[in-house]
């Protein structure tokens, strides 16, 4: 073996790499002979099967494997030596000759099955299905998440390395990752409770989707790092004097920077600018409280000592200690009132409280076995989604977009008539309240006594109510009980339900296609069906015959279309277009590039149509993306649009890589800016002039509308590319009296 080793990599990268796997084993604790032996055979294992592969920066592949392990000890903890092999050998079965089965017998039947889990799907999907290839990955990625947490941990520190190294990618991979990363890894990491992990997901993704914004705002919080750290500690200094005094011993009081996607998010929520965000960084105080039984009324103390120092908002207060997250997520937050004027969130914790906030799931079982809310809170989510996983679904697409659901983070509380507390995610109704209850009480609901009144099905909820369902046998779920829920439960339910009655609905239209068929000497079978359903653009037979079933669809539509044999013939000209589907102009990708117009767009041969969103509506010299549409030829959208993440995620292969280029004249866009500030004399004539006499730019429209002295309004404007428009919010944003000028497409 040593010989093979060597034969792949040069002596500086061995000795580099075997320094890198001794840094792994100092974080992974004392180990005893048997875990250390086991370790340095899956070492040695991945060094040489990775051997002649190299990354897309140059650096040998292996490097990826031991930094994956090394997150999973170092940065999340709390889990055992096996899930360090997993992460050494996570894309050995996929990327070399190494079988699952001489995994199983190098080491263990649960490392192969771990592995198994990691292994991404291998195979051909034929056209009809590339759209949900990416929902494929997830899918079977989600479901062994009901078989072992650790695979689900394993693969968001494969996602954090890849993020942390994705520079080397190409820009359109770079693109799709980091949308599919915010999709769903990030939220996933958050729901474990995986809070520092799901924050440096989003971070790294926004430098790649959102690249101006998140410059913007790196520099801004380099600039004002000197000032927010002497105000910070000028605002710790009173806080441990008092709390001293109170006989607080065995604390820690720190300041923590809000990272980036945080502060665009409120930026782009509250509509300020950077400088107007007020809470760009918070205060923790986390207490060493030996007896667990003492943390609550130990942090409560803190809480009324802190109040000593500072006036809090007490609207703004968050008792997560009480009523902790689903996810475990246990903390007491308050909001203060500092020096010059400016409002302070502390959020206060022992020491057992942090470590499951800052590592979440993996902190969770190392207290394992302590009696605590967060043990039950956190196994009854997972009870939830291994529910959810083991429900049916024929679209991945639906599955992933399901349980992506069921990571929400506002949660209310309800009482059961018994007193029994159930969590659900804010702006549950009736009807999800009885369905988590139990499926044959939600399908029989018909409404719901609260503190005395009947309420309907699709009354929301609020946290404390106490809920009576009210029940009939009559009652029977509806498409339209699909407006009121929520849940991922609920849903589940009333959709396999539907989907049972449609099917028995759809053996009676099957039936009429049949007759229909007959009469016009046409043969039923399984490629005349196929070619029914392409043509009317159905996706499933069931809902071609449901729609005939209940009369949404006329067979007699059939007499107007020609067959030759089992294949309809497209040629024919059809004067009723209405039934018509679009024909399918599918751009084929190839290997090279062509300007197109003052575009660029890479992978085609010949000249193609193109158009900007409406979406975004993009402007040149912002940063784009092509997508490939049936028929329409490729949308040009912003990376930055609401949504590229979707299609970034659901259709990667559909995604261009496109450039700006300055070919002829320029063109003009029409931009959209949203204007707000303080109503002055003047005002408008200076904002006219900055654009029609300084810029030279023509205005389509300007509405600004005043009340109580505070202007908004929004003006459109046409520019020839990004940086003018640039330009003209800086000058806008220096007029007296203008609070914000931000773009609204």
């Amino acid at each position: 073996m040593l010989t093979e080793i060597v034969a792949h990599y040069t002596e500086e990268e061995l000795i580099d790499i075997r320094q890198k796997y001794q840094e792994l084993l100092s974080f992974c604790g004392k180990l005893s002979d048997y875990d250390r032996s086991r370790l340095d055979k899956a070492f040695e294992l991945a060094l040489k099967e990775h051997g002649p592969m190299r990354r897309k920066s140059g650096e040998p592949y292996i490097y990826h494997p031991i930094a994956v392990a090394r997150i999973m000890a170092e940065e999340i903890g709390g889990f055992d030596v096996t899930s360090i092999i997993c992460a050494l050998l996570h894309d050995v079965v996929e990327d070399t000759n190494v079988t699952l089965k001489e995994i199983e017998l190098e080491f263990s039947k649960k490392v192969a099955k771990i592995i198994d889990g990691l292994t991404k799907i291998k195979g051909v999907f034929d056209k009809k299905n590339l759209e949900n290839k990416a929902a494929e990955n997830y899918k079977k990625l989600l479901l062994t998440l009901g078989e072992d947490i650790r695979v689900i941990i394993i693969k968001l520190a494969d996602r954090l390395h890849n993020m942390r190294t994705l520079n080397s990618m190409p820009e359109a991979r770079q693109l799709s990752i980091a949308a599919e990363t915010l999709f769903l890894y990030a939220p996933v990491a958050h729901r474990l409770g995986l809070y520092k992990i799901k924050s440096e997901l989003e971070d790294l993704s926004m430098k790649y989707t959102e690249k101006d914004l998140y410059k913007e705002i790196a520099q801004k919080l380099q600039e004002t790092k000197k000032i927010r750290e002497e105000y910070i500690a000028g605002f710790i200094a009173p806080l441990k004097e008092r709390l001293s005094k109170g006989g607080i011993t065995n604390f820690r009081i720190f300041g923590r920077p809000k990272h980036i996607f945080s502060i665009a998010n409120k930026i782009k929520k509250k509509e300020v600018p950077f400088e107007e965000v007020y809470d760009l960084f918070a205060i923790r105080i986390v207490v060493d409280v030996p007896d667990q039984k003492d943390e609550k009324s130990v942090c409560w103390n803190i809480y009324a000592l802190v109040t000593d120092v500072y006036n809090p908002n007490v609207e703004r207060l968050r008792d997560w200690i009480t009523t902790p997250r689903g996810n475990g997520y246990e903390s007491l937050h308050a909001t203060v009132n500092g020096p010059q004027g400016k409002w302070i969130e502390i959020q206060i914790r022992s020491e057992r409280m942090d470590a499951i906030a800052e590592r979440g799931i993996a902190a969770h079982w190392k207290y394992k076995g302590v009696s605590n809310k967060t043990d039950s809170k956190i196994d009854e989510w997972l009870q939830r989604v291994r529910e959810l996983l083991s429900e049916k679904s024929e679209n991945a697409i639906d599955f992933v977009n399901t349980f992506k659901n069921e990571l929400y983070e506002n949660e209310i509380y309800i009482y059961t008539p018994k007193g029994d507390l159930k969590f659900l995610p804010a702006g549950s109704s009736v009807l999800d309240f009885a369905f988590e209850i139990h499926t044959d009480l939600g399908c029989q609901c018909v409404g719901a006594k609260i503190d005395g009144k009947l309420q309907p099905i699709s009354h929301k909820l609020k946290s404390g109510d106490q809920i009576e369902i009210i029940t009939s046998k009559k009652q029977k779920p509806s498409d339209e009980w699909l407006k009121f829920v929520v849940t991922n439960r609920a849903r589940t339910k009333i959709r396999s339900i539907l989907h049972n009655e449609r099917k028995q609905e759809a053996e009676a239209g099957k039936e009429i296609l049949e007759r229909k068929l007959k009469s016009l000497n046409i043969n039923f079978n399984q490629n005349v069906l196929n070619e029914l359903l392409s043509f009317y653009r159905f996706n499933h037979s069931i809902d071609f015959y449901y729609a005939i079933a209940t009369g949404t669809f006329d067979p007699n539509e059939i007499k107007k279309i020609k067959f030759n044999g089992d294949e309809i013939d497209r040629s024919f000209k059809e004067k009723d277009k209405k039934n018509t589907p679009i024909e399918d102009n599918e751009i084929k990708l190839r290997g090279n590039e062509i300007n197109v117009g003052d575009l660029n767009i890479f992978g085609f041969t010949d000249r193609v149509e193109y158009s900007l969103a409406n979406c975004c509506k993009p402007v040149a010299g912002d940063d784009v993306f092509g997508f490939v549409t049936i028929g329409k030829g490729i949308r040009i959208h912003r990376t930055d649009c609401p949504n590229a993440n979707q299609l970034n995620t659901e259709y990667p292969y559909r995604i261009v890589s496109v450039k700006w280029t300055k070919m002829g004249a320029d063109p003009l866009y029409l931009a959209a800016l949203k204007i707000n500030g303080v109503d002055d004399v003047g005002l408008v004539n200076k904002i006219t002039h900055i654009i029609s006499g300084e810029l030279k730019l023509n205005m389509r429209s300007i509405a600004l509308n005043a009340k109580d002295s505070i202007f908004e309004g929004e003006i459109y404007v046409f520019i020839k590319d990004n940086a003018q428009l640039k330009q003209l919010i800086k000058k806008l944003q220096a007029v007296e009296g203008v609070y914000s000028v931000s773009r609204i497409h």
